[in-house]
């Protein structure tokens, strides 16, 4: 259907000419009407119809000077203009906007129908010969912004095919979009993309669409640097991924001026996707988008320790300090940036630090062995985050979750929930800074509330703890250097010291006293 726009002042003849003559028999479809010029301009942007009935008196912007700001827009628009006898000498200056005819009031019903027959045909024509320019034209844009980014330099002939191909503007942007695809999807999603964007872009005059190795891409002939101007075209990307059913990453790059610039701009916006797994998802990329670790200081953060990690891990989910877990969480992610991790590295990181804290865990809640299938999905699921803000939330809400599948969800009795630690993790290598930082404490400060509450010193108390078991593993009969490893002391002389000091005797004669 041919969309018409009607513009009259007067309610009773827009009304009319919707009734006057068979509109979608004719092939026409009335999409709306318009009192003012005003008005007029705002809905050709909302519809962008393929003619216009337009009345030549009408208050404030007239029916000419509405005709010369259409055209500045839109130079293909049909018009057609209304008139009284009047105004009949008036309208003949029309012509010079290229009107494809005017009506008198009151407007004669078969003498509409005529020019509507007229402006279909031509219409028709235009159609007819735009598509057969637009194949050759459209593949030939294609092919020369395609050249242009492989071969990178400009020459004279780039230049003169420029300007015969309509590529010559003030300024340049590329806008790239990744499909993000199963590998059984093919190049279907690919092409019903491609067609969309250029249904967007190139069949309004927005843009030029072109294909590049995994990127589709749109040369721009305007700047897209404002936030406002981001965020609407990156809906309008969605609203497109959407109705063709894929996920996309969009990005766009530096806005240039010369088209010897415009490989930079491409490039720009395909490091940006490239990237696209450190900023978070829901905007279109740009130069202006905050990555990841931007405003931290990645190089204070510690270098990467799997074993460090996963205790500290460990600890914050077994007392059940969860307002620390992501204050744990994050330079731990820090740490793997700051030592170059890929994407893939990160997460097999993560795959393996979530299951070492789920292990140790169930090692004192059976409970959850009952889960275990459920938490090996989840863990797993490590790798299907798209970027490193969903892996981040991801991970926090894991230990969360075995937290509470734990039992232990508050903030009170720390001392309490540390005892309990140290019983039942005295074999490992246990330090106060670590736990402070599970419990967001000065270490100081933790100590000394420990010793408050127990009467001894934080590491006392542990070798304490410790010597009380070793002396049940004598009674078992077990060798002095297997006793020592397995209470949590590596070398067996200081284990003899300790023993000592706090029983009195070193542990051979401890248990010959026991034969005895």
């Amino acid at each position: 259907m041919i969309k018409v726009l009607i513009v009259d002042d007067e309610p009773k003849l827009r009304e009319g000419l919707k009734s006057i003559v068979p509109w979608n028999e004719l092939g026409f479809q009335i999409v709306d009407t318009a009192a003012n010029g005003n008005e007029a301009l705002e809905k050709h942007r909302l519809h962008t119809p393929d003619v216009m009935i337009v009345d030549i008196r009408m208050p404030g912007m007239d029916g000419l000077q509405l005709i010369e700001a259409i055209r500045e827009v839109d130079y293909n628009i049909h018009l057609l203009i209304l008139s009284g006898y009047a105004d009949f000498e008036y309208a003949k200056k029309a012509i010079s906007h290229r009107v494809d005819g005017y009506l008198l009031k009151p407007v004669d019903e078969a003498e509409l129908a005529d020019y509507l027959v007229q402006v279909k045909e031509k219409i028709e024509q235009e159609q007819e010969m735009n598509t057969f320019s637009q194949i050759n034209v459209e593949g030939s844009r294609e092919q020369w912004i395609h050249a242009l980014i492989t071969e990178g330099g400009v020459d004279e002939g780039k230049l003169q095919s420029a300007e015969r191909l309509g590529l010559v503007w003030d300024y340049y942007q590329v806008l790239l979009v990744y499909i993000h695809r199963s590998d059984e999807a093919g190049q279907e999603p690919d092409m019903a993309m491609k067609r969309k964007l250029t249904e967007i872009f190139e069949e309004k005059g927005r843009g030029v669409v072109f294909s590049k190795n995994s990127y589709l891409g749109v040369l721009l002939p305007v700047r897209v640097h404002t936030e406002r101007g981001r965020q609407e075209l990156y809906l309008e990307l969605e609203q497109a991924a959407s109705e063709v059913g894929v996920t996309i990453t969009s990005a766009v790059g530096l806005h240039v001026h010369g088209i010897e610039r415009i490989t930079a701009s491409y490039r720009s916006a395909r490091d940006l996707i490239r990237q696209r797994f450190y900023y978070r998802s829901g905007e279109l990329l740009s130069h202006k988008t905050v990555q990841f670790g931007e405003g931290m200081d990645l190089h204070n953060e510690p270098v990467f320790s799997p074993e460090l990690f996963t205790d500290q891990l460990y600890y914050a989910v077994d007392v059940g300090n969860d307002s620390v877990l992501r204050t744990l969480v994050e330079p731990v992610l820090g740490a793997m940036i700051q030592g170059g991790f890929t994407e893939e590295r990160i997460k097999n990181a993560f795959m393996e630090l979530l299951t070492g804290v789920h292990g140790k865990l169930s090692k004192y809640h059976p409970e959850l062995h009952i889960k275990i299938k459920e938490s090996s999905d989840r863990i797993a699921a490590v790798y299907r985050q798209r970027n490193v803000y969903d892996l981040f939330d991801h991970v926090v809400q894991f230990l969360e979750e075995l937290m509470w599948q734990a039992g232990k969800g508050g903030r009170d009795q720390e001392i309490k929930r540390i005892i309990d630690l140290i019983h039942r993790n005295y074999s490992e290598n246990m330090k106060l800074e670590t736990l402070a930082s599970v419990f967001n404490y000065n270490s100081a400060y933790l100590g000394k509330m420990f010793k408050n509450t127990t009467g001894e010193y934080f590491n006392t108390y542990l070798d304490k703890v410790r010597i009380d078991k070793a002396k049940d593993f004598l009674k078992q009969g077990m060798k002095v250097y297997q006793v020592a490893e397995k209470v949590g002391y590596t070398n067996v002389d200081y284990f003899h010291s300790k023993f000592k000091k706090y029983v009195g005797t070193s542990p051979t004669n401890y248990r010959k006293e026991l034969e005895t």
